[in-house]
């Protein structure tokens, strides 16, 4: 007996990932793309010092080279790997999605700490806790979970 139809898989198979994964990706680019240009602007900025800036950093003027170049480096690591992250979170890697998490709530608990440790809770530190918790809450929908896991949603 021959039905007139194929079976259908349970499970659509999706092209491109929820929206709550792109918001996420899409700030972590821009985030990385910051980090990026930090690092640049130190760069430019070692390389362009001159004669009066070496005058006033005085006897210190050589060590200024290796720490700025630490700085660059860190900047330039730490923003390639939120582009990466943003990336492969978007591409529905849920090893990406669980570090972001993490880092999310981290963050959230530094805030919390900071409105402990002032015993004030200032717009600094609402501010400071709104785009970690949203984040937590765009990586933990359904869709979400299910692209991550499934490449459904």
């Amino acid at each position: 007996m021959a039905y007139a139809y194929p079976p259908q898989p349970v499970y659509a198979t999706r092209t491109t990932a929820p929206v709550s994964l792109h918001v996420v990706a899409v700030f972590q680019y821009l985030g990385g793309l910051v980090m990026l240009g930090v690092a640049a602007l130190f760069a430019v900025a070692a390389s362009d010092m001159t004669g009066e800036w070496r005058e006033l950093l005085g006897a210190r003027s050589s060590a200024v080279t290796p720490v700025v170049a630490t700085v660059v480096a860190v900047f330039g690591v730490l923003g390639l790997i939120a582009i990466v992250l943003g990336r492969k979170v978007q591409r529905g890697r849920n090893w990406a999605r669980v570090v972001l998490i993490l880092l999310n709530v981290l963050s959230l608990a530094s805030a919390a700490w900071q409105a402990y440790s002032t015993s004030l809770l200032t717009p600094s530190t609402i501010a400071s806790a709104a785009l970690p918790a949203l984040f937590l809450l765009l990586l933990n929908t359904r869709a979400a979970r299910s692209w991550c896991h499934y490449r459904t949603y």
